[in-house]
Order: C-alpha cells, then structure tokens, then sequence
C-alpha cells in the first residue's frame, strides 16, 4: 500500500524564529546523533507521518534539518505531546515516536524502519508508548509481519484471500487493544495518537468510536480531539450498513459528473478507490477484470475513481488508455471526497447494493469473488 501523507511531508513549517521563542511554554528541542550503525543520513526531518495533517497541531522551524558531523537539532512548538515520525533524505521513514512539549529531549538514531522504535531522554510521553502500550501488540505484530511476509504474487486466489483474512483478523485484535488501552488510560496521549493514525490510514470502524467515546474530556477538548470527534461523526455514514454521500467527480473524457451512489442498476457495484502511482491498486485490475466479464452489467459493475494529483493526471489519463479497462473511470481532484471518506491511502474500496448500502469494505479481489459466488450458489 502507498501512503499519500508523504507526498508533502513537511506540511507544517516556519521560515525562522526569534531567540525569545525559546522560552515559550509550547516550546521543543530534539537533539539527536546518528549511530555508527545508520546508513548516511545527510538531512532529517520530522512530521505526523500517517496521521492525516487535520489532526496535527505543531510547527517546526525548519522544514529539513542539516546533521553535521552526525548530529542534528530539531526545535519547533507543540500545545501538548505529539507523535511523529522521521524522514530522510534517502526516503526513508522510521517508526512511530512521540515528543514533549519541552526543550531537553535527545536520542540516539541506530536503524530507521517503518517497525524500529527509539528510546527518547526526557520524553514521559514516548516512554508510555515503549513501556506499557508497545508489550500489548508485540505477539500481534509478530503475527502481522509474519502473514505480510507470506504474500507474494504468485500465490493461488485460496492462498491470498486467506492471508488477507488472517491480515484483518489481526488489524481487528490490535484494534481491540486500542480500544481497551484508552478505556484503562482515558488521559494518554498515546491512545489518542494512535487512535487518530488508525482512523486515518483504515476509516471509520465503530471500534474507533468506541476508543473515542473513552478519551478524557481533556484530550476531546485538544485540536486532535475536536478533529477525531468530527471526522467520526461525518464518516460514520460510510461504515458498514451506511452509505456513501453524493459526489463531484471528473469522468475520464467526460468532465466533470455529479454522482448518487444510491438507486444504483447493478444489483452490486464495486467502488474501487486508486492511483496510477499504487502497484498492489494496477495488480488487482486484472483480477477484478475476470470478475467483471464473468457477470453482466444488472448484476455487477464498476466505478473506478483515482486519487492522482494534478501533477499525476498524464499517467492516469495514459494508464486507462494502455489498459482499456470497461468501467467507468473517475478524478478525484484534489481528493476532497475522498478526505470526506477519511480515505488517506490506496486500495480502498466498498461494495454497495442497488440501495447503495454498503455490504463490504476494503476487501481483496478473491473476497469479492467469494462473496458473488455465495450469493450465486
């Protein structure tokens, strides 16, 4: 899966600030060293990572930071704990870590990864997370890496819908730690950030209202926790048994089309969120293709809408016609329906009925088929 968050990764920055910032309150200051062990890092820089920028409420004073002679000092401002996530000039991402309101946080950088965490001096909050919530997930992300490690695009449709199914099994139970963890600490800022990350890479899950339901009132009354109770309420619409809201939407040499996914003709229309950037998005088309000739039109259909930037519109416009696909093919200009849908990365999907009722989401092609085949049986 491609995340989008990265694409402008340094959203929130400043050009400069004066010495007497260093005294305010909501100031910090990271200082940190490359281990011996690290690749070359010539720049570093830091931001909300996955977490979709709304929930954000932070400034950096520069948007890369120079280590020299394998250091660097990152300063910005922070109303209350923050989580993050680091960048390098050579692309890459390290795991989730979370930093104090406070000018004397340090740590040293050995290895970065998406599953590396780093210990961080003088932060309570980053502690919190390796010390109490990390334990909780550690067999399930032994679990996870080990079913991701599995896959590879080889293997029968059987073999893949079952690791798909044992991947959600998975996501679900790491789910209910969250849930659980907020309800035990309704005052951490870790839940509440990992909540807000969750929320925005998967969408709505009653879970995620459940964990939100839990937070102290102080943590509802932060920016990240006005956000997260109005982005719940909008997209709850578009869970399970909900509906998908109307839409503007570029058609593929058509212009711009107003769109109702309700009292659809085909008794299931999949809707099928993408970008000519996502390769597991490009590897499912064919898949999805020998569903779509193997049905008829009153009973199954396609609407395929791309998440491409603006920048991006050439290579969409190319793809659709290299591959030809049947189905009508949609822009998603600036992604505003699908930030409505709190749909921050591709694949994603929903199966709806002819009621536009939303039966299924973010399911693999062999699912899909499953289910048509149930229902034909």
């Amino acid at each position: 899966m491609k995340f989008l968050f990265f694409k402008k990764l340094f959203f929130l920055s400043i050009a400069y600030f004066s010495l007497a910032a260093c005294n305010r309150e909501d100031h910090f200051q990271l200082t940190g060293e490359i281990g011996n062990s690290s690749t070359d890092i010539s720049y570093i820089g830091m931001s909300s990572g996955f977490i979709a920028s709304d929930f954000s409420s932070f400034t950096t004073y520069e948007d890369e930071n120079q280590v020299e002679n394998r250091k660097f000092k990152i300063e910005g401002t922070l109303d209350y704990p923050h989580a993050f996530r680091f960048m390098t000039n050579s692309g890459e991402i390290s795991g989730l870590f979370f930093l104090d309101p406070n000018d004397d946080q340090s740590l040293v950088i050995d290895t970065l990864g998406m599953n590396k965490n780093f210990s961080i001096r003088n932060s309570k909050t980053n502690e919190e997370y390796l010390k109490k919530y990390q334990p909780l997930l550690a067999d399930l992300n032994k679990e996870h890496n080990y079913l991701k490690s599995q896959w590879n695009d080889s293997l029968s449709d059987g073999s893949k819908k079952a690791i798909h199914q044992s991947i959600q099994k998975v996501l679900s139970r790491k789910d209910e730690v969250l849930v659980g963890y907020i309800k035990n600490n309704p005052d951490s800022y870790v839940g509440m950030w990992i909540l807000a990350e969750n929320f925005s890479v998967y969408g709505y899950k009653a879970d995620y209202q459940n964990a939100y339901d839990n937070l102290s009132e102080k943590l509802k009354s932060t920016s990240c926790g006005i956000q997260l109770k109005e982005k719940l309420s909008i997209t709850r619409i578009s869970g399970l048994n909900g509906a998908l809201p109307d839409a503007s939407l570029f058609e593929y040499k058509k212009g711009e089309k107003d769109l109702s996914f309700k009292n659809l003709p085909s008794k299931y229309t999949l809707i099928d969120f993408w970008g000519s950037f996502c390769a597991p998005c490009i590897r499912a088309f064919p898949k999805i293709k020998s569903i779509y000739d193997s049905t008829d039109r009153e009973y199954f259909d396609v609407l395929a809408i791309s998440v491409d930037s603006k920048d991006n519109i050439d290579d969409w416009e190319e793809f659709i016609e290299n591959k030809s696909y049947p189905w009508r093919q949609f822009l998603d200009e600036e992604m505003k329906f699908s930030k409505m849908l709190m749909i921050n990365a591709v694949p994603a999907n929903f199966l709806l009925d002819s009621n536009g009722t939303i039966l299924m989401k973010n399911f693999s092609p062999e699912e899909l088929e499953e289910f048509l085949e149930e229902d034909n049986a």
